[in-house]
Formats: C-alpha cells, structure tokens, sequence
C-alpha cells in the first residue's frame, strides 16, 4: 500500500502541520470539509503545500519523522523549491486523480 507525507498550511509560512496517509485525495477531502473530529478544531490549516510518495505506510511515517525533527526554515525551503507560490496543491492532485481515471477508462 503506498503512502504519502504531507504539509498542510494556512498562510504561506505559517501553521505547518506535518501528515502521512495512504489515501492522500480521501484525506485532503476530510480536511477541506472537516469530516472527522480532529479537523473540527483546525484554524484554516486545510491547504496543501507539499506532499511525497511512498511505496509503503511504513517509508512514509519514516519520512513524516524525519520532517517533523527539520527546522520550520528548512520545511518553509524544501516547500519553496516545489511550490514557490504556495499554491493549494489539493486542485493539483484532484486533476491527476481525474486523468488517471480518464486513462483507465474508470469514470
């Protein structure tokens, strides 16, 4: 089962929260609609800033560690490097997601 770490945001630079799930599109969907309770308390820290892919859960939490030990400087950098514009990637992943399913004929 892949994996996939995540940084969330609010405002670019601020309020990085720091995530591993092996669904990332079921996920960002409870995020940006609070689904579950522990989204309920969340400022507006809904945005995706940056993710990775894993082929398994357990590469994946290995990384989420690894991230969570970084500097808030390093993470705002390596965030920097793929997303200089501190775009929502949500929309991004949804398009790939639709593509995909395009061409495997599954919508």
């Amino acid at each position: 089962m892949s994996a996939y770490v995540y940084i969330l945001f609010d405002k670019p630079g601020e309020n990085l929260k720091i995530g591993v799930t092996s669904n990332l599109i079921l996920h960002m969907h409870e995020i940006k609609n609070k689904l579950t309770k522990i989204f309920e308390n969340e400022f507006a820290t809904n945005k995706l800033a940056y993710y990775e892919k894993f082929k398994d859960l357990e590469d994946g939490i290995i990384r989420k560690k690894e991230m969570e030990q970084m500097n808030k400087s390093d993470l705002i950098s390596m965030i920097k490097a793929d997303n200089p514009n501190w775009e929502d990637l949500h929309d991004t992943i949804l398009k790939i997601w639709d593509e995909s399913l395009k061409n495997n004929n599954l919508d």
